[in-house]
């Protein structure tokens, strides 16, 4: 018997078309929280390593997809290759890098068909809050419906939230609404467009300001550059960028085609995926091992996309700090670096420092006429999973208040699972291991006939010093969320299992692979 289960558990029905409409105010074994790549995988997961445990999924948007059906600006596509950023269980189509934003939104929709896993999604559900309770052994979730049209509680012994860390709802608007003169952009008919929002109709004779240097500016330049009269990009510093082919050059074909035809294509991309794995490794190890020598190896790749261009380009392409201290950016096909080489679109490295009635205004008091304005910056972190009010027995529960146990739950947060997935690499490979984890630690406490699991601080850890979650990573969005008394995001030791190797995949796997009675994880 699952010591998780209590009687009249809710049993979802077979097509989405019939799934309960309010939710019945009974006990799951599991929420997962949201539809996105991360919340499919926990659910495969969950229903084929812990087939017995009741589950749903709550989706506060329309549909599945998270980020890539939120976000429809043109050129969106992957910054990851497939083959890592793709389930293990399901890799996407051979032969290719990186992916289109529809297309990999068709592909979870397959996932989600083939797996049945759409079956267990519940749309339109907002969590807003959640509260555990000690003495009924059970988070409770506030849901909106419907844009909070009416409310709902839902039960669970057990959540795993699959919200992410950024807060996409704001990204770039409070980023621009720190500069001055913005209504007066707008009331000369000046626009302002968010990627998340995007509702940009016709640009033809439009010129278009991006704001931004990260990866929504390198793959909105290329496709936004075809549909404007002009294009500038406008970057406080640059970023490196490093080209990437969508589909696999002749010589990759060569070498792996023989592995198709001999080995079968499931062995073929099981190698496909440890190659790239071990390559995305070696290069982010060099880039901090040998600064220097990265920098040069960047330098040489972006000459043979730029030729003539390179000398007049490279200021603009130049970062100040090292590589993968930052995130480095995929130009797909060298798309970006072809549309600044042709003139599709210029570049000035310039802090923005106001709107004006025509345009804007940089530091350097030039001005940069403008009928658009696109916001590809301005990421923020979420203060908490989904930005939920989360309590345990009427604490308020803040992230920065706590310490990680192995990257995955939180010291004195009971039957919690937070997902974070990988900086230096694809974030679905951390989370794959998380869920696997996660259903490991579901099934052991079946075993000991326990329903609470929860990580405790030992005694000579409560006053250990604290490190910050990354370390080594010094974009600005991070550096706010870990420093000074607005730090949003929990903190870790030195040593396992408060420790988290969020840019080491060979020790996270050692890690999540540890015995699950290690005096930390208690269990009631």
């Amino acid at each position: 018997v699952n010591p998780l289960r209590r009687p009249g558990h809710l049993e979802l029905p077979q097509t989405m078309a019939e799934n309960p409409y309010p939710i019945p105010s009974k006990r799951l074994d599991v929420v997962i929280i949201g539809a996105g790549l991360s919340g499919l995988g926990a659910a495969y997961r969950l229903q084929t390593e812990c087939p017995d445990h009741s589950y749903a999924i709550l989706e506060g948007r329309a549909s599945l997809g998270g980020t890539w059906d939120q976000f429809k600006y043109p050129g969106i596509r992957s910054d990851s290759p497939m083959i890592c950023f793709g389930f293990g269980f399901k890799p996407y189509k051979p032969y290719t890098h990186l992916a289109e934003g529809r297309e990999i939104l068709e592909y979870m929709r397959q996932v989600a068909e083939e797996n049945r896993l759409d079956r267990r999604i519940l749309y339109h559900r907002k969590v807003t809050s959640m509260s555990w309770d000690s003495t009924a052994r059970v988070w409770a979730l506030d849901v909106d419906v419907e844009n909070g049209a009416r409310r709902e509680r839902v039960e669970a012994s057990f959540v795993i939230a699959c919200t992410g860390y950024y807060e996409y709802e704001r990204a770039g608007v409070e980023e621009l609404a720190r500069f001055p003169g913005r209504e007066d952009f707008e009331a000369a008919g000046g626009r302002i467009l968010h990627p998340q929002f995007w509702q940009a109709g016709d640009l033809r004779d439009k010129t278009v300001v991006v704001v931004g240097s990260g990866a929504t500016a390198i793959s909105i330049v290329p496709s936004l550059a075809k549909q404007c009269r002009k294009l500038v990009m406008v970057q406080r510093s640059p970023t490196y960028i490093w080209c990437w082919p969508r589909s696999f050059s002749l010589a990759l074909t060569l070498l792996f085609a023989p592995l198709h035809l001999l080995l079968g294509l499931a062995a073929m991309q099981a190698i496909h995926r440890q190659a790239e794995i071990w390559f995305e490794i070696f290069l982010h190890t060099l880039c901090l091992k040998l600064p220097r020598m990265a920098r040069a190896i960047f330098a040489l790749a972006q000459w043979a996309h730029l030729g003539s261009s390179f000398a007049a380009l490279r200021p603009h392409l130049t970062p100040k700090y090292d590589p993968w201290t930052q995130r480095v950016c995929l130009d797909a096909d060298g798309d970006f670096l072809a549309t600044l080489r042709t003139g599709g679109a210029s570049i000035v490295t310039c802090a923005l420092e106001r709107f004006t009635a025509r345009g804007v205004q940089l530091a350097d008091g030039s001005e940069i006429e403008c009928d658009v304005v696109v916001t590809a910056t301005g990421l923020k972190l979420v203060q908490s999973p989904g930005n939920i009010e989360i309590s345990v027995d009427g604490t308020p529960m803040k992230l920065r208040e706590h310490v990680t146990y192995r990257g995955a739950m939180l010291n004195d947060v009971p039957n919690l699972v937070y997902t974070l997935g990988y900086l230096n690499i694809a974030w679905t490979l951390r989370a794959e291991l998380m869920y696997k984890w996660t259903c490991r630690l579901l099934n052991h406490m079946r075993a000991k006939g326990a329903t609470v699991a929860v990580p405790r601080l030992r005694p000579e850890e409560v006053s250990a010093p604290r490190r910050r979650l990354v370390e080594g990573f010094t974009p600005t969005y991070f550096l706010r969320a870990l420093d000074g008394f607005a730090r949003q995001l929990p903190s870790r030791s030195a040593a396992d299992p408060w420790q988290i190797h969020i840019q080491d995949h060979f020790k996270d796997k050692v890690q999540l692979a540890a015995p699950l009675d290690d005096g930390v994880l208690h269990y009631h």
